[in-house]
């Protein structure tokens, strides 16, 4: 065996030894424990989540940056697959503000499908690929997607949720469902359901300029409204790009009222 052969060998022997401890771990902890006990520890692996949203997509994918992130750290090996329109309006995701914010880019690996049935079977494959006859196939930590207008026809939205699930399971992967709705929609076969919306934060103008964490971070207001638990949770989250640090804080409470600025993890493109 040559020097390259002892090192592939290494490595395999390296994911081997992760993924039966990843099997181990059930669940992505966020490290709140309100959310975290509603969970029954996190976010569960082998399992799709569902994360909504409505009018501004930036909440939304800024949640699942920080849900990603916490990913990566869980799970130190491994790729995150993410199957979006990369000519959406909505932006396309920007490597360098990523590595800023602690997301390894080199890890990412951005599937550009505009159809939603494509997006969805791209989905399904990064899925299945993880696992392939009870054996390590392709070492993959996450799969992201959107959902378009795939929840506007029930039965195409039941089987989506149905056949991504057997996947999941499958692969023993964590895989987000994401997406923008102006209603409620159906959140039977995930194993939870979040609407995300940005959160406005009280804080006076002197404030601004003393307070080093205020430009630091983002600040959400989320529902957890499905859970295996039947537990919910609704409040307002912050995350701290320096440190990926979910924390649930009461508001500050000023005379003025500003909107908590939005780092450059999304290049917009006209």
């Amino acid at each position: 065996m040559n020097k390259q052969q002892r090192f592939e060998a290494l490595k395999n022997e390296i994911w081997q030894n992760y993924f039966s401890a990843s099997k181990a771990q059930k669940a992505i902890s966020l490290d709140v424990s309100e959310i975290d006990d509603c969970l029954d520890g996190g976010l569960t692996i082998g399992r799709v989540h569902l994360i909504t949203g409505s009018g501004y997509s930036g909440a939304v994918r800024g949640f699942t940056l920080a849900i990603l992130r916490k990913v990566m750290h869980e799970k130190p090996f491994g790729y995150i697959v993410w199957c979006t329109n990369l000519n959406s309006s909505d932006g396309i995701l920007y490597g360098a503000g990523l590595a800023a914010i602690g997301i390894d880019p080199a890890r990412l690996i951005l599937v550009d499908e505009s159809h939603p049935l494509r997006g969805v079977a791209a989905m399904e494959e990064a899925l299945n690929a993880a696992r392939q006859n009870g054996e390590v196939a392709i070492k993959i930590a996450a799969v992201i997607g959107d959902y378009a207008q795939l929840a506007n026809s029930l039965d195409l939205w039941y089987k989506t949720a149905r056949r991504l699930q057997l996947a999941a399971e499958q692969g023993n992967v964590l895989a987000l469902m994401t997406g923008i709705t102006a209603r409620i929609i159906p959140a039977a076969g995930f194993e939870s359901y979040w609407q995300v919306s940005t959160a406005v934060r009280q804080i006076s103008s002197e404030q601004i300029v003393s307070d080093n964490h205020f430009y630091d971070s983002a600040s959400w207001h989320v529902k957890l409204s499905r859970t295996r638990s039947g537990r919910q949770w609704t409040g307002n989250l912050s995350w701290q790009f320096s440190t990926g640090t979910l924390s649930h804080k009461p508001a500050v409470n000023a005379q003025t009222g500003y909107r908590v600025p939005t780092r450059q993890f999304v290049s917009h493109v006209s």
